[in-house]
């Protein structure tokens, strides 16, 4: 292994320099190989003494110093072998270090006392002074280019290695290019294929209602503009609508609203201004003497807050009209709960539809009600008068917390209607608003606050 000096005490005690070349100095000086402290080793002469390889062993040599060098305590006047944990001390009182040539020797402990000054001996001469300095200073050039020699090849290998780099980078570059460019024109094809097979699956849909058939022409032409810009996700909003169209056309709203049917009236209420609102009820609750309906806030109370003198509701094959009186109105929504007196009660619809949502967006519902405009008695006496309801599809265009948008496909609903999805469940009624979109779309309210009012007679 390369030898090494351990200072063990001085300014510099606990510091190991290695000897990496033939010839080493030792000395304050600069350019030194071990040097010592310049302040604080003043018993270190500029050059001391010299360590050398020789003869395939090493020995060591005073360069003249002022106050000697030392070897395990004996003042050496000339060229002196050094064995491993051999102790040099640099003065009588100076730095001591430790020549470590294995790692079996044992680290020795600073002397406690001075080394016995001893005598000078002849100092070297200028001549082998000089030829000791030029070793160190040839052993050390040598070193320096063999460093510089490794710096270059290291430069090389780096140079080389970047250029393998960046070789690679820009071909993996490229193939990562040109595999996302097959990776896209694949997606592509496979997404016209995805395209025409969903056109063609909606292709043979046909519809006879009007209003359904406008819808269904305009979904088509929607999917086809879709499928030449590969706008996948207008594709599949138009294919669905097409689907949702040709379900609301194949809905037989008729068997739908059966259960229900008998269960639906016109209420009818008169206000002492002389003024009738009309709107549609139907009875969600019933017991012995009669039941609870389900209507428009519009026959609660008029524009101005006032209440009807009189409310009445027409079954249809019922002869006479029931009386009815006003139970509650909703704070916000346009429902209130009416009460009708009939011995033995009344038909109940088949149920309500208290889940969320009450109904699926773009499903069919059927709509159960008296198609307006209703045509009043002449005289103005409702108990002659005689009612007939209809049913009629229409869609869930979209549903959200507090509403439901119905398409009516351009048939007129009144107030109250209810809007049965196709389980036979009340999911809402529709509310007095005004259709929008050459009314076709109707506003409801969804049945979940009616369940407000209906808490309220427990």
């Amino acid at each position: 292994m390369t030898p090494r000096l351990a200072i063990l005490s001085g300014a510099r005690a606990g510091a190991v320099e290695a000897l990496p070349g033939a010839v080493a100095s030792i000395g304050r000086h600069a350019t030194c190989q071990v040097r010592l402290d310049p302040d604080r080793d003043p018993e270190v002469s500029t050059r001391h003494a010299v360590v050398q390889r020789k003869d395939g062993g090493w020995t060591v040599r005073d360069l003249g110093s002022v106050h000697g060098t030392y070897v395990n305590g004996t003042r050496i006047s000339a060229e002196h072998p050094l064995n491993d944990g051999d102790v040099l001390r640099l003065g009588a009182s100076g730095p001591e270090l430790q020549f470590l040539l294995s790692d079996r020797a044992q680290v020795a402990e600073p002397s406690q006392a001075p080394a016995t000054v001893q005598p000078a001996k002849p100092a070297l001469s200028h001549q082998e002074l000089s030829r000791i300095l030029e070793e160190e200073q040839a052993g050390q050039l040598s070193r320096d280019m063999a460093a510089a020699a490794r710096k270059r090849s290291l430069l090389r290998i780096v140079g080389v290695v970047t250029v393998a780099v960046v070789v690679v980078a820009v071909a993996l570059t490229a193939l990562r290019r040109m595999a996302t460019k097959r990776a896209e024109e694949e997606y592509r094809l496979a997404q016209v294929a995805r395209a025409d097979s969903l056109m063609a699956t909606v292709a043979s849909l046909r519809v006879t209602v009007p209003a359904m058939r406008t819808s269904l022409d305009s979904a088509r032409q929607a999917a086809t503009r879709a499928r030449a810009a590969l706008d996948m996700p207008g594709l599949d909003s138009a294919i669905t609508r097409q689907r949702d169209i040709a379900a609301a056309a194949a809905f037989n709203a008729e068997a739908v609203a059966a259960p229900s049917r008998a269960a639906v009236g016109l209420v009818v209420a008169q206000f002492a201004d002389g003024s009738t609102v009309l709107a549609t009820g139907f009875a969600v609750r019933r017991d012995g003497t009669g039941g609870v309906l389900l209507t428009s806030k519009i026959v609660a109370e008029n524009a101005l807050g006032e209440a009807p003198v009189q409310v009445l509701v027409l079954f249809p094959g019922v002869a006479q009209p029931l009386t009815a009186r006003i139970l509650a109105s909703h704070a916000t929504e346009d429902i209130a709960l009416l009460r009708v007196q009939q011995r033995g009660g009344v038909p109940v619809v088949q149920g309500l539809g208290w889940k969320e949502p009450p109904v699926v967006a773009g499903k069919p519902v059927a709509l159960i009600g008296f198609v307006p405009p209703i045509e009043q008695p002449a005289d103005g006496n409702w108990q002659k008068a005689t009612v007939a309801s209809a049913s009629t599809t229409g869609s869930a265009v979209l549903v959200a917390a507090g509403f439901i948008s119905v398409d009516g496909w351009a048939s007129p609903v009144g107030p109250g209607t209810p809007v049965i999805d196709g389980e036979g469940l009340v999911a809402g009624l529709v509310s007095s608003a005004a259709p929008s979109k050459g009314g076709r779309f109707y506003d409801a309210v969804p049945v979940k606050f009616a369940l407000e009012l209906l808490d309220r007679l427990q």
